[in-house]
């Protein structure tokens, strides 16, 4: 197909014969059982040999993020570059309430948009602590100074408000905001799965290879919070869900993928280079010199295709990076033959990423040679990052945790940053208040007791639950065995008949478990509601509970628990991954005793763990309703932190120490300020 050349219909972009591979996009056939996603699957303990090894630098000391006491040298793996959250990101925000306008109101008597919190305040400054002219006006908009600004690019399966199934989606909502925010150029390319309204056609019609056939490439765009978004424009993305985000991204359904999926997001990976390099928005394409930021599996290739792209010279001053937010999803394949003319690489990139692994991740699956495609982020990508400091030590350290790959998460330095959660996510803002329809009313840590104890009397009035001495708990999330809620179910069916507590579920997921969840409210209606999903009203919800709960198996980061505390409500969480990173025990919430086993089997050792947690947490809040409001207090002034803005800084961190080119050469430039007024 000639560039710039639109195809006659969407049929013929859209082939369905032989193998997946040949099929390419739009292949219909049922996938075989094997490679159905793995969503209630666990890790294994069983090794892959033949990695290579790097030397690699000791990393910097880290700090606890909850406590700020420094973590032992031990603790720490050789090849875990961790990093702390407690960062200048507040002290910023703060200094720039001396130097913004208190009128919300120009000169002109027009409105002025004046971010007082988030990213643009932290801009503000950073650009009083560095000597810089911290705040103007400019056509009408405050503007600050800024001295560096790199191209930065995510691309990503999902990205919210348009698509999420989960945390990914809110990551690459948040992230991009706030590095924008700071001054740096970005952009986000994510698949077109509906007709986004805000976003438009590019007019631009290319073409890549794949496998001796040409599929086109199309984008639309829209630019918001000064972040470039792109979507990538294909029957295999738009027509599969009928216009329908949400659990259909992967799958006709939860837990089932699209039998083509290899195949669209090599596609995806190849079309989104085109965007770099091709596609000019504000006049000017992103080009080479940029960073290119890659996002779980769907677009891990990204990084392996850049490198094996590098001697064309249009890559030269790229650098990558791969961005894991959950190792258990790693786009595992059957090898067939052609790959490598699929993909457009020479054999050898096929040969780095084949395993001798289960299609399906557990011990107990046949192993067979398979393309393992988050190896490519891993083995090709400048510097490879997770979403906590803990779940980067787990990854390159624990078989279990990392999965089969942590040989090459701790290849090279593996970095990681906590994800945050947005400014205006608070109880203190009204804007977040009324969307959330908290009928309290706004709300701080010093009022959080009375706030919290009018919500949850309203919530247990509109749901039947009767006035209770004991605390008011909530499990938020999928129903699945990452989430431990399995486990969690065994624990409340043995303990609800004789502690005093209730517990709200929200939340979908396997059919077994949302039948189960319905038999036991069915035996304890006093004391078990499922609420089922919720939309933005769970958060009045999150903040009229004590506590919420969190047993999960793994969690890469979690975001629940960061919203709970700043609603005020503790945590009580299994100590893995991001969980242990920002909930320490009896001071802002509390711990399991034992992390939770993570096969997928009910195991008596960590059934009894979250029985005695929940035990505790109501005999702590029956019998010491003091220490209970400390630990709020203690919740919600942590809970600060857990900002983009202090992850924005640690990435840019990350970028500046790979060599990224500076766009400004030294030079400095403004920046107007704009409120981000999407707060959930």
């Amino acid at each position: 197909m000639e560039e710039g050349k639109k195809p006659a219909t969407a049929a013929d972009r859209m082939k369905a014969t032989g193998s997946v591979l040949a099929r390419g996009l739009g292949a219909t056939a049922e996938a075989p059982k094997a490679k159905a996603k793995p969503a209630a699957a666990v890790p294994t303990t069983s090794k892959y040999a033949g990695s290579a090894t790097m030397t690699q630098a000791a990393p910097t000391s880290v700090l606890n993020i909850v406590s700020g006491k420094p973590v032992a040298a031990g603790e720490v793996a050789s090849s875990a570059h961790t990093t702390s959250s407690v960062g200048p990101a507040r002290g910023y925000a703060k200094a720039a309430g001396a130097v913004l306008p208190t009128s919300t109101t120009g000169a002109d008597g027009k409105a002025l948009d004046v971010p007082k919190i988030g990213p643009p305040a932290v801009a503000v400054g950073r650009a009083m602590a560095e000597g810089r002219p911290a705040v103007s006006m400019a056509g009408g908009k405050l503007v600050t100074t800024i001295s560096k600004k790199f191209q930065i690019v995510f691309v990503t399966s999902e990205v919210a408000p348009f698509s999420k199934t989960g945390g990914l989606g809110e990551a690459m909502d948040g992230l991009p905001i706030a590095l924008a925010a700071l001054g740096h150029r970005c952009m986000v390319i994510s698949p077109r799965y509906d007709q986004y309204k805000e976003a438009w056609d590019t007019g631009y019609w290319g073409s890549v290879p794949m496998g001796g056939k040409n599929e086109s490439v199309h984008f639309f765009h829209t630019y918001k919070q000064k972040v470039d978004y792109v979507f990538v424009d294909h029957p295999t993305f738009l027509e599969r869900v009928n216009g329908l985000t949400g659990a259909k991204l992967y799958g006709p359904e939860w837990g089932q993928d699209f039998a083509d999926n290899q195949a669209r997001f090599a596609y995806f990976c190849k079309a989104a280079l085109k965007a770099i390099q091709e596609l000019p928005l504000g006049g000017a394409v992103y080009g080479g010199d940029c960073m290119v930021v890659c996002n779980d599996w769907h677009s891990a290739l990204v990084p392996m295709l850049i490198h094996a792209e590098k001697p064309t010279g249009k890559w030269t001053n790229t650098k990558s990076a791969f961005l894991c937010h959950n190792a258990v999803f790693q786009g595992r394949f059957v090898r067939e033959e052609g790959l490598a003319s699929v993909f457009g690489v020479p054999e050898r990139y096929i040969d780095s990423i084949t395993f001798k692994m289960p299609l399906r991740i557990g011990k107990y699956n046949e192993k067979m040679t398979c393309i393992n495609t988050m190896a490519a982020g891993l083995r090709y990508a400048d510097r490879a990052l997770t979403v906590s400091p803990s779940y980067a030590v787990e990854c390159c350290t624990d078989p279990e945790k990392g999965v089969e790959l942590e040989d090459l998460f701790s290849l090279g330095k593996c970095t990681g940053i906590l994800n945050g959660v947005k400014e205006g996510v608070t109880p203190s803002d009204k804007n977040f208040v009324t969307k959330t329809m908290m009928s309290c009313g706004i709300f701080t840590a010093a009022t959080a007791p009375e706030a919290k104890a009018e919500l949850k009397a309203t919530y247990r009035a509109q749901n039947n639950l009767p006035a209770s001495t004991g605390p008011l708990m909530c499990f938020i999330g999928r129903l699945d065995a990452q989430k431990g809620y399995d486990l969690l179910l065994e624990a409340l069916v043995e303990i609800l008949e004789d502690t005093e507590l209730q517990v709200v579920i929200v939340g979908s997921g396997r059919a077994d478990l949302v039948a189960q969840t319905k038999a036991v409210e069915k035996k304890f209606p006093s004391k078990f509601f499922y609420a089922g999903w919720m939309g933005p009203e769970r958060y009045a919800l999150l903040a009229g509970c004590d506590y919420t709960l969190l047993p999960s198996r793994w969690e890469p980061c979690g975001l629940v628990q960061m919203e709970a505390m700043r609603m005020g409500t503790l945590p009580i969480v299994a100590p893995t991954g991001g969980l242990k990173d920002t909930v320490e025990d009896g001071l802002n919430g509390l711990w399991t005793d034992k992390e939770m086993s993570v096969e997928a089997v009910i195991d008596e050792e960590s059934v009894q763990s979250i029985a005695k947690a929940l035990k505790r947490a109501s005999k702590l809040f029956i019998e010491e309703p003091e220490k209970v409001k400390a630990m709020t207090r203690a919740a919600m002034a942590a809970s600060a932190e857990f900002t983009w803005s202090n992850a924005a800084l640690q990435y840019e961190a990350v970028f500046e120490e790979l060599g990224v080119k500076d766009m400004l050469k030294g030079r400095t430039a403004t920046v107007t300020l704009e409120t981000d007024k999407q707060v959930c």
